[in-house]
């Protein structure tokens, strides 16, 4: 599935280059506008009109994979390529508990659950700090949510700092659980420019100290059709790229080779509600064609997908997440954050991530094809059976049928009689029961006893340090 042509790359990269240059950027950070003036960036007004030479020289700096490590130190998965990997989506400021029609707000428990979970689901390859708990203190809500990942899970995170000073705590963290993170990263962290053309002073702050602690940050623009971007998928394509450049020259000043990922979350604005559609075509087709600029560039990349802007989990839900999740596979985005949410990203749900786990089976299935030669091709085992229908009693068949096919454990492939008994449930039930059965009864794997004692004494001083009571 190719949207655009080389020439189509290259004319959308010229554009982006030529706003750069032209228009600029907005930095409301000194120290950016320092690192850009340096570079040879013409600064006027805290906007950096960043010459093409620069861009061109940082992109050949940026590295085209990304090791992430378990909370063990060991390798774990290879960011780039045509390597996919899906993780809930982040940051949402509300949950859906089951049998509700209405989300709430998060609280710590909440997020811990979401963990623990994630960490048992085997399509869910990363974790992400994936809700926002709304009862501890605004300042410390960044560094919570890591902590929480922390306790609860080997698997890599992706995750963000609030604040300035954020970063430093939790990179502090996670030095104290993988020693020198500069070489066996862990945690990605999102960095988001403002649409259009503009950076905040946190997130081109946080950008920098990333990118000199070695962190890998993943660029998320967010241009809006028609709001804080041209109406025009093609316009927001140009606005898209050139704000992930600027992202991407930012990070390579700050230290050469720093580890970046080219991602996005764009969204149409809805004209009628005034809503941010995260799944519609025209999304998911800027979506697509940005990762074939950054593969063109041979860039790590990121989308948000499997995703849905559905309130509750319904047909909606299961055919927005299907459709987006089968977008990533097959332009094998590397970072798929999206499982679990709901309401144009502002909602998780703990079943709909056990029903999008399964759906990333299904396409992380379809991705993998299949095999030809000549023990798939079967010739022998047709000259043994003939014409009698007996393949069930094979063993070519024993020795292939968990390797060639994907045996759901949520979706029903039950016969009618089993339905009408009562015997098998409609998914979402399904799903309950298996988010009540791992809650119960899955054990995330702990802490070494002095990584753990060296982080909760880290993470005491963090809390009293703002006046934060332990007992949290």
């Amino acid at each position: 599935m190719q949207l655009l042509s080389e020439d189509d790359i290259k004319l959308i990269h010229e554009k982006a280059l030529e706003i750069l240059e032209k228009v600029g950027v907005y930095f409301d950070n000194k120290n950016a506008l320092q690192l850009l003036k340096s570079a040879g960036a013409k600064i006027e007004d805290k906007v950096a009109k960043i010459p093409r030479d620069l861009v061109e020289a940082c992109l050949k700096k940026t590295p085209s994979k990304i090791v992430l490590y378990d909370r063990n130190g060991k390798p774990y998965a290879e960011i780039g390529g045509d390597n996919v990997y899906f993780n809930p989506g982040s940051a949402a400021t509300k949950i859906l508990d089951y049998g509700s029609r209405k989300a709430r707000n998060p609280v710590v428990e909440d997020l811990v659950k979401l963990v623990r979970l994630v960490d048992a689901l085997e399509y869910l390859k990363l974790q992400s700090t994936a809700l926002v708990p709304s009862d501890v203190p605004v300042k410390l809500r960044d560094r919570i949510r890591l902590y929480i990942v922390l306790k609860n899970t080997t698997k890599p995170v992706v995750t963000g700092a609030f604040t300035v000073d954020g970063v430093h705590d939790m990179a502090k963290m996670l030095e104290i659980v993988l020693g020198e993170i500069s070489k066996k990263p862990y945690a990605v962290f999102d960095v988001c420019p403002s649409p259009p053309l503009k950076w905040s002073y946190i997130t081109s702050q946080n950008l920098i100290d990333c990118a000199k602690k070695g962190i890998p940050v993943e660029i998320i623009p967010m241009p809006q059709f028609g709001a804080t971007s041209p109406i025009t998928i093609a316009g927001s394509l140009v606005q898209h790229h050139a704000e992930a450049l600027s992202g991407i020259v930012l990070a390579q000043l700050a230290r050469e080779g720093a580890p970046v990922i080219y991602g996005g979350s764009p969204c149409e604005f809805c004209m009628r509600y005034g809503t941010a559609n995260i799944v519609s075509p025209e999304t998911l087709l800027l979506s697509s064609a940005y990762i074939e600029i950054a593969k063109y560039f041979n860039l790590p990349t990121h989308t948000y997908m499997a995703i849905s802007d559905s309130k509750i989990l319904d047909y909606q839900a299961g055919a927005e997440a299907s459709m987006s999740a089968l977008v990533a596979v097959l332009k094998r985005i590397n970072i798929v954050s999206g499982p679990g949410m709901l309401e144009f990203e502002n909602t998780q749900s703990l079943e709909k991530l056990v029903l999008d786990n399964e759906i990333c089976g299904y396409v992380l299935r379809f991705a993998r094809g299949f095999e030809i030669n000549d023990d798939t091709l079967a010739i022998e085992l047709f000259a043994k059976v003939g014409f009698k229908a007996i393949f069930l009693k094979e063993r070519h068949t024993v020795r292939f049928l968990r390797k060639e096919h994907y045996f759901p454990k949520v979706f029903d492939r039950s016969p009618i009689s089993l339905w009408l008994s009562g015997k098998s449930l409609p998914a979402l039930e399904k799903a309950h029961k298996v988010v009540e059965e791992i809650l119960s009864t899955h054990e995330p794997e702990p802490l070494p006893s002095d990584v753990e004692k060296g982080l909760e004494k880290f993470f005491k001083s963090i809390l009293a340090k703002y006046g934060v009571k332990p007992s949290l």
